[in-house]
């Protein structure tokens, strides 16, 4: 049914189209026709002025200028029309610049025929001032048969430069040779004479070139262009008249049988309402029924995805705490061997505190006898340094506990957004300190720090990738081996590079250790999302984690974390993402 509507409707434009194509317009035919009589008669009256110069050899040829003029408006107006004749025909277009042509070159022979004619006439003005001047010579009379010679060229010669009459070329001739003869035996007039003879020659030949210039200005076709150009354009004018009208009465016939057809449709269209009508009712309990449980759906939906989130931030820190458990050994031992000497400094500060209260009671009670005794049990000299330096023994291996519980800490967390600026460098630290007994003694760590801006991230988690990079690379390296640690800033990524001499990985182990639960180490000794969740954290935080590994070569783990998260400014807190305020990692 549309298309059908749709093809209608696409006739019926085309036919208006061509109801309404050019040419139509009575004002833009006229308007052609007028331009073209009108370059008719500028071209007419342009030849006419030609032969009229000539005639009169005039110094004045305003008409030839006016002429010209009126030829270049024309020729002006035509070019206006030129598009519109490339409309109706390529070869009216073609005809069109074809005369616009002849028109420019009719206009510059015109302007070249102005001051040949202006050439000529001061030639023959200054002839007639030397044929006056000689015909009153005192040494011509006058009815001698020279000055009847002088007579005679002067009308040959007029004619000549009117008509270019080849006839009038013999006779002025004969005459210039019987002049050139006299003027041999007259000295009186030899000069006059010759200066005459000079002045014809100039006459003839500015007069042969305004003939030269006339005779290519006649053979200008411009009028049979015209009347070609006229012709073929009513021609195609009334031709496409015809069309139109044609195309006007189909019109006609073909819009009144849409409307017959559009009435039918609306006839039925207005059945096919009444049956909806009567049928909304039903859609629309249907409606709200599919409403409703879309409702109820969602808000499933919405509960179990709460609750897998709630279960994907509670493995994540199941993980984090399984790591911690297989490092509760070593996490001991690190913490009883400085608390073992600081417990036995103590105890040996405490056995030397009756000696010194008793040397300070005898000090009081002035026995000199029971001071010496008591000097001789606890010398100060020797005793105040020991104990100095028992407790300073002891207050550094209080120390050492205390920044190893702040690690624990600062890695058991749960953080909730990625606000804090952090010194990524010492989370590296952190996690070393975690996990030295598992690489001390065996493990020789190499560290080349580079000075970091502070990182937007969440520490705690950036803490758990290192802490499990570390691990997985002391647990690749069997016996003796080095972790190379690399920080650096590259094209504003903080990247950090920790690189094991163990065994490696083949192709498709690296293709597969960032996917969940995938692990190389015997059942029960790994879960395999400690990568994975590597990767996540990363992901989150808008950075990269990237492996290089060989086989018997060892394995470098480099990961890069954008200085700045967008909503920051250069140097400002990093803004929280909404998807990680109800989960530590998404």
């Amino acid at each position: 049914m549309a298309i059908s509507i749709g093809a209608a409707i696409v006739v019926l434009v085309v036919l208006v189209v061509r109801t309404q194509s050019e040419p139509q317009t009575v004002q833009g035919h006229l308007a052609r026709l007028t331009t073209l009589a009108q370059l008719r008669v500028a071209d007419e009256n342009a030849t006419a002025q030609v032969a009229r110069a000539r005639l009169r050899l005039s110094t004045e040829a305003k008409g030839l200028a006016d002429a010209a003029r009126r030829l270049e408006d024309a020729g002006s107006a035509l070019a206006t029309h030129r598009d519109e004749f490339r409309m109706v025909s390529r070869d009216l277009a073609g005809t069109a610049a074809g005369l616009l042509q002849q028109i420019d070159e009719k206009k510059s022979l015109l302007g070249t025929y102005e001051r040949q004619i202006e050439q000529l006439a001061s030639s023959f003005e200054q002839l007639r001032g030397q044929a006056e001047a000689l015909l009153v010579h005192p040494a011509l009379p006058a009815g001698s048969a020279l000055h009847t010679a002088v007579r005679r060229l002067i009308e040959e010669v007029t004619l000549y430069a009117l008509q270019s009459n080849p006839d009038n070329q013999q006779t002025i001739e004969e005459l210039l040779n019987r002049l050139s003869a006299e003027a041999a035996s007259a000295r009186a007039l030899r000069g006059a004479l010759l200066g005459l003879g000079r002045s014809t020659t100039t006459v003839l030949g500015d007069s042969d070139r305004v003939s030269a210039t006339a005779d290519r200005i006649s053979q200008l076709p411009i009028t049979a262009e015209l009347d070609q150009l006229r012709h073929r354009y009513v021609t195609h004018y009334a031709k496409a008249e015809t069309e139109i009208a044609r195309y006007r009465t189909v019109l006609v016939i073909y819009a009144g049988a849409l409307l017959a057809v559009f009435g039918f449709v609306g006839w039925r269209l207005r059945r096919s309402y009444g049956e909806l009508d009567r049928s909304h009712d039903a859609l629309q309990t249907l409606n709200t029924k599919l409403e409703a449980t879309v409702e109820e759906r969602t808000a499933e939906l919405r509960k179990a995805l709460d609750d897998l989130r709630l279960q994907q931030a509670q493995l994540v820190q199941s993980e984090k705490m399984a790591a911690l458990g297989q490092m509760v050994a070593g996490v001991a031992h690190e913490i009883n061997t400085p608390l073992g000497y600081a417990r036995g400094n103590v105890e040996t500060v405490r056995e030397a505190v009756p000696l010194i209260r008793e040397l300070f009671d005898a000090q009081a009670s002035g026995d000199t006898a029971r001071q010496e005794q008591a000097r001789r049990s606890w010398p100060p000299e020797e005793g105040l340094p020991e104990l100095e330096m028992l407790l300073g023994d002891a207050e550094y291996g209080l120390e050492q506990i205390g920044e190893l519980v702040r690690g624990l800490k600062d890695f058991s967390r749960v953080d909730r957004s990625f606000n804090e600026m952090f010194d990524l460098n010492d989370g590296i630290d952190t996690a070393l300190k975690i996990c030295q007994n598992q690489l001390k003694g065996r493990v020789e760590i190499q560290r080349d720090y580079a000075e970091l801006p502070p990182v937007p991230c969440a520490p705690s988690q950036i803490n758990q990738v290192f802490l499990n990079l570390l691990n997985n690379a002391g647990q690749a390296i069997d016996g003796a081996g080095t972790i190379a640690i690399r920080t650096r800033v590259e094209d504003q990524m903080a990247v950090v590079e920790i690189r094991d001499t163990g065994c490696g990985m083949d192709a498709d182990t690296q293709a597969h250790i960032f996917e969940p639960f995938f692990t190389t180490k015997p059942v029960g000794k790994g879960t395999g999302l400690g990568l994975s969740i590597v990767f996540r954290i990363i992901e989150d935080h808008r950075g990269s984690i990237e492996v290089d590994s060989t086989i018997g070569e060892g394995t470098t783990f480099r990961v890069k974390l954008p200085l700045r998260t967008a909503g920051t400014g250069g140097t400002g807190n990093a803004t929280a993402r909404p998807e990680n305020l109800q989960e530590t990692v998404a």
